[in-house]
């Protein structure tokens, strides 16, 4: 909330910062022999943001955040990850 120019957070931000480790799938268009296609892989990704929600199927994070001018948190850029393809969920300071 913006009051005499200055920003004033006015509810407190209950979501910890975090780096999500997983995996992507990587696809291959060009031609190939068999024994070279087999040694193709998958992608390692790590993306920042903060924690929304996690359970069992999915991993939540966002990350852009504002208050409007009521104080409600609104948040933007979010993420939404199967949670077969974490492999990680690290807390950041």
């Amino acid at each position: 909330m913006k009051v005499g120019g200055i920003m004033k957070k006015t509810n407190k931000f209950p979501y910890k910062r975090v780096r999500i480790y997983w995996q992507d799938i990587v696809s291959n268009s060009e031609w190939m022999t068999l024994n070279k296609a087999k040694e193709q892989t998958y992608s390692w990704c790590d993306d920042l943001g903060y924690l929304l929600y996690k359970d069992q199927k999915k991993v939540i994070i966002f990350a852009s955040h504002s208050f409007d001018d009521d104080g409600e948190l609104t948040v933007g850029n979010i993420t939404v990850y199967p949670r077969s393809v974490v492999k990680k969920i690290e807390r950041l300071k």
